[in-house]
């Protein structure tokens, strides 16, 4: 998630928080970075994250490493988990509205149940959901939903405009 713009940068479905996700998800996550641009990483304390980190960095030059800061618990117990807090919160804070979304769905039946609600979740937040920290306004706006009336419309035009 890119914290400046609330937008959802990137996400991978997996059914284990192991390496081999993360390095897809850091993979997704950073290939829209632009080429001079520096990356960091914030995470919890998942050593996947860790382990996908030095596997992505192994042959990269120190300059285009990607950075990686942890915040470990709830309470901020040292320099980097004071610095970095308010990342980590704005992810749990997203994790709790997917959630909140997910929930009526009793979880998923399928990996393909679970991509579907989840695009559509993404597109909704970064599309349409008015954000109260962006002057309740979507993360990225689209000049075609401006004479748009209902949010049902929106979503008519957003999947026409998808085809």
């Amino acid at each position: 998630m890119a914290p400046d713009k609330r937008t959802i940068t990137a996400y991978h479905l997996a059914n284990t928080r192991g390496t081999i996700p993360a390095i897809a998800a850091i993979n997704e996550a950073t290939r829209t970075a632009e080429p001079d641009q520096d990356i960091r990483l914030v995470t919890d304390g998942n050593p996947s994250y860790t382990s996908a980190l030095l596997y992505l960095n192994k042959n990269k030059e120190l300059k285009d490493k990607i950075k990686h800061s942890q915040v470990i618990g709830l309470q901020n117990l040292d320099e980097e988990s004071t610095e970095y807090r308010a990342f980590k919160q704005i992810i749990e804070r997203l994790n709790r509205t997917y959630k909140y979304h997910v929930r009526p769905a009793a979880g998923f039946s399928s990996i393909n149940g679970a991509m579907a609600l989840t695009t559509l979740f993404v597109t909704f937040y970064n599309f349409l959901r008015p954000h109260s920290s962006l002057g309740y306004k979507p993360p990225i706006h689209i000049p075609e939903l401006n004479e748009v009336g209902t949010i049902q419309q929106k979503w008519i035009k957003i999947l026409k405009m998808a085809l």
